[in-house]
């Protein structure tokens, strides 16, 4: 019982081979003003032209806007890299929270417009996909990045300075427009149960190799229902990969129940192992195995924002 625990929590680390989220933390650059143009994609008419924006913006209205583009996201999704970096920054004024992040990584293809708590209501999630849908990735996919990145960032420029909070009929109307983002239907009701295919087929060997004490099959059933998930991990639809998880756990379950029978264990052990106790890499050699662990680090980066706070708010694109 207590191998089958231990098999059961290294099936569970490998369905999660990339860490997001809290899990994870990279090297953040540092600031150099309100434009950082890390991935070199902002001629310098393109930088000045930012920097004069988001200069008169922050004049007016006190609002921080921070442009960013880097050339990786250091295998996390644009959403967590861009909440990391917006903490780490401090985009916005303290108390007021006050700051939009917008976010291009063109290697990655995915950007974000992050928004800080005070300016929510000014702009929702629903109208920064809208300026996204319409502003940003239109450029972006005729490898316009500098035209793409100014005129998007004027549109929100306008709406911050403007300061108006939406009514509950213009966030309705947002709410039922139409989304061309990651969130798509179609992931859903075809990339689920495609992956799923894989995931179940995969999570049913490692629970079986579990079952019969085998090694073998629990490596094959983690790498093959891992890049499944993985591939989840890079796309947007929470949904789906909760689904795609419950799959996962609901196959190792039966796969574990299938290699405990007689049949199962013989099958896998080979022939006359099936008396033999202890682990066995697979049928017919028997091996120990180890277990190691390990621990990474990751330092953040200070700028010279004032200190707002993001509560998440805000959309993100895909090209």
């Amino acid at each position: 019982m207590r191998a089958a625990l231990s098999l059961l929590l290294l099936v569970v680390v490998c369905l999660a081979p990339v860490p997001t989220g809290a899990r994870a933390a990279v090297d953040l650059p540092t600031p150099s003003g309100a434009i950082n143009d890390f991935a070199n994609v902002l001629t310098l008419d393109e930088r000045a032209t930012l920097t004069r924006l988001v200069e008169d913006v922050e004049q007016a209205t006190s609002a921080e806007i921070a442009v960013a583009t880097v050339s990786s996201l250091d295998g996390l999704t644009v959403e967590d890299y861009a909440t990391q970096l917006f903490a780490a920054w401090g985009v916005g004024q303290t108390g007021k929270d006050n700051g939009v992040l917008i976010l291009v990584a063109p290697a990655d293809r995915a950007m974000r417009i992050e928004v800080g708590y005070g300016l929510e209501g000014v702009l929702p999630d629903g109208l920064a996909g809208q300026i996204i849908r319409e502003t940003f990735l239109p450029a972006f996919r005729d490898g316009a990045f500098g035209r793409g990145i100014v005129d998007g960032t004027t549109r929100v420029a306008d709406i911050v300075k403007k300061n108006e909070r939406l009514s509950d009929q213009q966030l309705q109307a947002l709410a039922s427009t139409p989304s061309n983002t990651s969130n798509d239907t179609a992931a859903y009701f075809v990339l689920v149960p495609f992956l799923s295919v894989f995931i179940a087929i995969g999570a049913g060997f490692a629970g079986a190799g579990a079952g019969a004490s085998v090694i073998g099959p629990i490596l094959f059933g983690a790498v093959f229902c891992g890049i499944p998930i993985f591939m989840a991990t890079l796309i947007d639809m929470p949904v789906g990969r909760t689904i795609l998880v419950a799959v996962a756990v609901l196959a190792f379950l039966l796969g574990w129940r299938w290699g405990r029978t007689p049949k199962g264990r013989a099958s896998l052990r080979g022939g006359t192992s099936t008396k033999k106790s202890g682990w066995v890499w697979s049928g017919g050699g028997s091996s120990g195995w180890s277990r190691s662990s390990g621990s990474s680090g990751s330092s953040g980066s200070s700028g010279s924002f004032g200190g707002g706070r993001s509560g998440g708010g805000g959309a993100s694109g895909r090209w």
